[in-house]
């Protein structure tokens, strides 16, 4: 057994990092803690490393999922302690770890808390309206193309957590993973189309993710 599987923070000083800045970062972070990582073959050999489902620009978590393929075994206390040393104490933080052969399961939904500030007073009984509304239509960009889906079908729970007059905290449950993956900006347009809302910006935390069963 020795792939290592660790649970990792990212935070504000990493919010607006993208994937391959995080990935470049954890992978100095293990060379400067002399773990014994493997790497690839080839001409440009690179870390064995999978993320569970990399975060967006703007986004911060709690809990980010990588799977290292180690060439040693390294007791877990270790890794973390030596490797948290190396990140960025306000941007990534290793919370845990085990080694494992098992696959991570299949992500199906995950958990979002969304903080939206808004450049003028807000009308709470839009916002309320907008999370109990059975259809909101937004577009979907992917890579290839740009569709038109209800949104409303991928959001499972929604909740308003605190508010005042020009800004709100909502709880969501929205579909992700690899089959639709909603991510957090979309709920904020819906909710701005919605609602009629004057965004200033919109602050996403992902806080779990639920796996299918």
């Amino acid at each position: 057994m020795n792939k290592l599987r660790l649970i990792f923070t990212k935070g504000e000083g990493t919010r607006y990092i993208g994937h391959l800045d995080v990935l470049r970062t954890f992978v100095r972070a293990i060379r400067r803690a002399g773990m014994p990582v493997k790497y690839s073959e080839g001409f440009n050999p690179h870390a064995v490393m999978t993320f569970a489902l990399p975060l967006g620009v703007g986004v911060t978590s709690e809990c980010e999922v990588v799977d290292i393929t180690m060439v040693e075994y390294v007791p877990v206390e270790e890794v973390i302690k030596k490797v948290n040393e190396n990140l960025p104490s306000d941007g990534l933080q290793i919370l845990s770890g085990e080694y494992t052969n098992k696959p991570y399961p299949e992500i199906e939904k995950a958990e979002y808390y969304i903080t939206i500030k808004t450049n003028s007073p807000m009308d709470m009984e839009s916002v309320k309206n907008a999370l109990s509304s059975e259809e909101i239509l937004v577009e979907k960009k992917t890579k290839k193309k740009i569709t038109e889906i209800n949104i409303m079908e991928h959001i499972f729970e929604s909740e308003i957590l605190d508010f005042a007059d020009d800004w709100v905290k909502i709880r969501v449950i929205v579909s992700a993973g690899s089959k639709y993956n909603i991510k957090p900006q979309l709920v904020v347009d819906a909710i701005k189309k919605a609602a009629g809302l004057d965004i200033s910006y919109a602050l996403p935390h992902r806080k779990k993710f639920i796996s299918a069963k």
